[in-house]
């Protein structure tokens, strides 16, 4: 019995920092987006060698899992204003993917070799509950620092920024199925942790943390 309530003893230090941190990744600054322009770069160079190691590098810059992270917290916590702000970085950082791999196939496309190892068309539910996984442990990280270092296994685990790269790809080569395919695999990730995120923060009473912080 302890065991099932053992989320709701967590110190509420440790849910506080995990909001901080979260509210602290998910804003549109500097870093914010030298890390995007880095991931896409590293996706493209990825795809465009067919090189699985420096796909997974871009997974691991990429800092897309906070305001998707995010989303699943405003959800847990009923606050709009955080919705649209994790939304609207969300959307801006898909646009900047997305116009970035469209110049990028348009200008260096040529240089590409045939895609071997690297796949956007595998099982989607496999994927899909590998996303909710992921955000469940990731959300878990969030509120134990002890665990925090899960981040780095989420952004391998969870593929989002090279799906979104493959989109834009697809689209400057005109190849619709692979653009579809590849956005759709984006999606269903996104739409994964956000349900794993929120059932964790609803599970650790975050919603009653969050309201204590901000009266």
């Amino acid at each position: 019995m302890s065991f099932i309530y053992a989320p709701r003893s967590y110190s509420s230090e440790s849910k506080q920092e995990a909001i901080t941190d979260l509210l602290t990744n998910t804003v549109p600054d500097r870093d914010y987006y030298v890390l995007v322009i880095g991931a896409v770069a590293l996706a493209v160079c990825a795809i465009f060698s067919d090189s699985l190691a420096v796909l997974i590098a871009s997974m691991i810059v990429a800092p897309l899992a906070y305001p998707i992270l995010a989303l699943g917290f405003s959800a847990v916590v009923f606050d709009g204003r955080l919705f649209i702000r994790a939304f609207l970085l969300l959307l801006i950082s898909l646009v900047v993917a997305l116009l970035l791999a469209y110049l990028a196939t348009y200008i260096f496309g040529h240089i590409r070799v045939d895609l071997l190892k690297i796949s956007f068309s595998g099982n989607l539910y496999i994927a899909t509950t590998v996303a909710v996984i992921a955000g469940a442990i990731a959300a878990y990280g969030l509120i134990r620092s002890k665990v925090g270092g899960a981040m780095t296994g989420i952004g391998i685990a969870v593929s989002l920024m090279p799906p979104l790269v493959a989109t834009g790809i697809g689209a400057a080569d005109a190849d619709v199925a692979f653009a579809i395919q590849a956005f759709v695999l984006f999606l269903l990730n996104v739409l994964g942790i956000i349900v794993g995120s929120a059932g964790v923060f609803s599970l650790f009473g975050m919603r009653s943390e969050y309201r204590r912080r901000i009266r």
